[in-house]
């Protein structure tokens, strides 16, 4: 039987819940801003579950990453360590199988989202947090080459970040 977009809110906050990270439910906020969303739960320090309202078979998982501007200078594909990063990461995402945009303004690149879905009709607790894990782990790495190909490039300022170092599963 069909999940309602409630029933696989209600079944994503309770599998968060499992893990004891700090959540916070933002579908009031986000709703003030775009209509395109339908509920959305924001849980440790950077990864976005939501339900969008022109997808009812599915609901993202997301890691935003920001680059600060000083970052974002070193990133532009005349520079060879970066053309060899974007091949890097275009890869594990493959590899792992979730999607990645880089995000841009005007000709700057300021950030990379790490996403992928989980479907309606799969989603229960193992499906959900495999992809979580997924996303979370392919993000970790996405930064692990980003620090590799740049020696400039910061580590994380929360290096403890619950989402990326902590399995779902212990």
């Amino acid at each position: 039987m069909k999940k309602t977009s409630e029933e696989m809110k209600r079944l994503v906050e309770d599998f968060i819940k499992i893990t004891n990270i700090k959540y916070e439910d933002q579908t009031e906020k986000v709703r003030e801003k775009s209509k395109t969303v339908e509920w959305q739960f924001h849980i440790g320090a950077n990864v976005i579950v939501s339900k969008n309202v022109n997808r009812d078979d599915r609901i993202q998982v997301n890691v935003n990453m920001r680059f600060p501007p000083e970052d974002a200078k070193l990133l532009v594909l005349k520079n060879p360590s970066f053309s060899k990063a974007i091949m890097e990461i275009s890869e594990i995402c493959t590899t792992c199988g979730v999607g990645h945009q880089w995000m841009k303004d005007k000709e700057d690149i300021v950030g990379l989202a790490i996403f992928s879905h989980v479907d309606e009709q799969t989603l229960d607790r193992v499906s959900f947090h495999n992809t979580w894990d997924n996303v979370a782990r392919v993000s970790g790495h996405t930064q692990k080459i980003l620090r590799a190909n740049f020696s400039g490039f910061p580590s994380p300022n929360n290096s403890s970040d619950e989402t990326i170092d902590k399995s779902m599963y212990g």
